[in-house]
């Protein structure tokens, strides 16, 4: 054997060797990918006062994955989801990142509900390099500036409530009360209320009403509600407050026009407020859940056969289209699969019409996909829609 033929063997050998380490890398640097895999963390409030909406948003998820996976997931992946309890306790959430992090080697977090809790994950999450996509939940410091490892598609609280304000303004509402829970979350998102009801009409006059949050017993909040003579009440709290407070009005025969926000946009809301409610005004981020839509329509769908436990409802409609943006982000991510091209993925992005949400477009300068929401109503006892949806920081 001459020499010249040794030499290409062994360089063949290291070549081969280089190669073998090098698919080693790849391996590492993408923690969740496998040839037929990914897998994804998730926590949610599966417990406590805050699983109404927790259970629900994770059966969304479920519902949507549920369905991609039948259909043979994403490139021959199937989608894996680790969701992980924090019953609404930041502490409990930062154990559950660490978990999924550490312990399940998860690509991301995707999906997981509830922003103070989650805000709690991001040191964390910022020093393992591990990306936070389409969360349920957010706030704008989220966004701005914007944040390498975050993406998201829900249009902020915030914004709703500078829209509920618009809106407010732009019907003609003069004597605008702002009823919002006692607690800096609540007063911060409320004080968009204001700017949106001027940005309409300027001579509109606009009141702060603190409630202390926890509230059960609305009667003396009513009659005070009562000697202030609103023509419309925004409220930013929770819908067992909203349902308490609006029958408290009801029974004293208060006239005035309720609107809350899109985290109240759910049927149990009317369950429990029955006829109080009726009339009420909100902004929706999605479609409603009877919609027509060929998306809803394979929503309620998909949730009959993968969380058959669950009926049809808000939060679970929300996180199954937040599901479907994340697909397609990974969808579009370069191969092979790795943090670092899946938030490249997403940057994508352009005009993504989820069929629920509004469209969503992200870029490196901007990581929030949308600020569009859909106006609705309670009518006949069910969300009835109103137009089409709308910017949120628009002059519609």
């Amino acid at each position: 054997m001459s020499k010249h033929f040794m030499y290409r063997l062994a360089g063949a050998a290291v070549l081969a060797a280089s190669v073998s380490i090098a698919s080693l890398a790849v391996a590492q640097d993408a923690p969740g990918v496998s040839k037929d895999e990914i897998k994804l963390g998730a926590w949610s409030a599966l417990t406590g006062q805050f699983a109404v909406y927790g259970v629900p948003g994770v059966a969304g998820q479920t519902a949507y994955y549920g369905s991609l996976n039948e259909a043979g997931g994403i490139n021959g992946r199937k989608i894996t989801v680790i969701t992980e309890d924090h019953a609404y306790n930041p502490q409990q959430a930062v154990a559950a990142a660490r978990k999924l992090v550490d312990s399940d080697q998860v690509l991301a977090i995707q999906g997981s509900y509830a922003t103070g809790p989650s805000a709690a994950t991001f040191p964390y999450l910022e020093e393992q390099g591990v990306p936070y996509i389409m969360p349920y939940g957010g706030a704008l410091d989220w966004y701005e500036p914007v944040r390498p490892l975050i993406v998201g598609a829900q249009t902020l609280l915030d914004y709703q409530a500078r829209a509920l304000g618009r809106w407010a303004g732009k019907d003609g509402f003069k004597n605008v009360l702002v009823v919002h829970a006692a607690v800096a979350a609540f007063e911060k998102v409320a004080s968009n209320v204001e700017p949106g009801v001027r940005s309409a009409s300027q001579d509109a006059k606009v009141e702060m009403m603190p409630v202390k949050l926890g509230t059960t017993d609305y009667a003396p909040i009513a009659l005070e509600i009562a000697g202030k003579k609103p023509d419309a009440i925004v409220f930013i709290g929770t819908i067992i407050e909203l349902s308490a407070m609006a029958k408290e009005l009801k029974q004293q025969n208060v006239q005035t026009q309720l609107f809350t926000y899109g985290g109240n946009v759910t049927n149990d809301l009317i369950n429990l407020g029955g006829e109080a409610v009726e009339g009420l005004r909100s902004v929706s981020l999605s479609y409603t859940i009877d919609s027509d839509q060929p998306a809803v329509q394979e929503y309620r769908d998909a949730l009959a056969k993968f969380a058959p436990n669950e009926k049809p409802d808000y939060g679970s409609l929300l996180t199954y289209g937040l599901a479907k943006i994340a697909a397609e982000g990974i969808r579009l991510a370069d191969e092979p699969l790795t943090r670092e091209s899946l938030v490249k993925g997403f940057e994508k992005l352009k005009d993504y019409d989820s069929g629920i949400l509004g469209k969503v477009t992200i870029t490196p300068e901007n990581h929030l996909g949308t600020t569009q929401v859909l106006r609705v109503e309670i009518k006949d006892g069910k969300w009835s829609q109103i137009g089409e949806f709308i910017d949120s920081l628009g002059e519609w």
